[in-house]
């Protein structure tokens, strides 16, 4: 879905808050998308409300509220509602404490990038506090404050810089980019889940140099000095040699291995295409820059697709071979190969026969 305006649903939101005597702004990611001519379905509201206030306008919460931040789901909408707050100190990357403000100024402070602290009102007006609009037209990420204070406040703001300089093409800020350099050792302290996220969006935003470019690889565990960039999560991660062991969703880990194990081949193989399907075969030939109409022959000529295609059922197998078990599997895997191989043709008897013969 693809928003340029703010949607009327998200505008009666603010409507229903301002009704009720408190502020509220869309603020962060709409603010700087909307700016950006960028279709965006990012909607946090800030306000001076406070939960117990928005739990009186909106109802309870279906999550829990944390971190003052009320979350409310209206038809395909999903939105963030957070009191204005200012954090006391932070603790191993978390703010330890909170102390809720009714001055926006103040919640503004502890914002991470000028370009994510912009407040817009229900009639489309900006409120911009620390030049956002400013440095968003320069392209370039500046933090809010001193830069290696806020990087140790919270590590994970260096890879959500990096995130933001590679999805919009932006340039870091010479004194945010020295103090990563300065500060990187704190990655450490980040959970490794939260490192994942980040990495696997840097990935997919074609990150990996810049990573490279601000030393950080080595911080992050990843020996690599560079990877083939494709458009598929599994196949980049699938090229990533790491002493870290981060943790990875089962459906995509299935898919990295299977492309793992084609670029170990250094090749592609028709074998190869017909275990792991066109689409995993297709990522492991882009990385291995094999002609993609040379694959695309390969799967056209494909003579089955999987067993279910073989003339004779393992179970007629069993009957002329007299095997069973390991013994039968093997059989099986040998005509299978030998089909694919185009070294005996699919048909009934072609296969009776050669197994007699065999």
């Amino acid at each position: 879905m693809v928003i340029f305006l703010i949607p009327s649903e998200v505008k009666n939101v603010l409507i229903q808050i301002e009704s009720n005597g408190f502020e509220a702004y869309l603020v962060g990611g709409f603010v700087r998308d909307f700016i950006l001519k960028r279709g965006t379905n990012d909607f946090d509201i800030a306000t001076n409300a406070l939960p117990k206030d928005l739990i009186k306008i909106f109802g309870p919460s279906k999550r829990e509220v944390r971190y003052g931040s009320y979350h409310l789901k209206i038809e395909s909408y999903t939105i963030d509602i957070t009191t204005y707050r200012k954090e006391a100190f932070y603790d191993k990357g978390k703010p330890a404490s909170i102390v809720y403000t009714s001055n926006m100024l103040l919640d503004a402070e502890r914002r991470d990038f000028t370009m994510n602290a912009m407040y817009m009102n229900k009639k489309e007006e900006i409120i911009d506090l620390y030049d956002g609009i400013k440095d968003l037209k320069k392209k370039k990420i500046v933090m809010i404050g001193n830069p290696s204070v806020r990087l140790r406040e919270d590590p994970i703001r260096i890879l959500r810089a990096v995130r933001f300089a590679a999805s919009y093409g932006f340039k870091l800020d010479k004194d945010l980019m020295n103090a990563i350099k300065k500060e990187k050792k704190h990655l450490s302290e980040v959970p490794l889940l939260k490192i994942k996220k980040e990495l696997d969006a840097i990935l997919l935003a074609n990150g990996f140099n810049l990573l490279k470019q601000l030393h950080l690889l080595n911080e992050l565990g990843i020996l690599n000095k560079k990877i083939v960039y494709v458009e598929d999560l599994a196949g980049l991660w699938a090229q990533i040699k790491t002493t870290v062991d981060y943790p990875q969703e089962k459906t995509l880990k299935i898919r990295q291995k299977n492309i793992e194990k084609q670029l170990n081949c250094g090749t592609i193989s028709m074998l190869n295409l017909y275990h792991f399907g066109f689409y995993e075969t297709r990522i492991a030939a882009m990385i291995l820059h094999f002609p993609m109409k040379r694959l695309e022959k390969m799967e056209k000529n494909l003579v089955i697709h999987s067993r279910k295609d073989i003339a004779l059922t393992s179970l007629e197998m069993a009957e002329i071979s007299h095997l069973k078990g390991k013994e039968l599997g093997l059989l099986v895997e040998e005509i299978e190969k030998r089909i694919l191989l185009k070294k005996l043709s699919n048909d009934k008897e072609c296969i009776k026969n050669y197994i007699k013969e065999r």
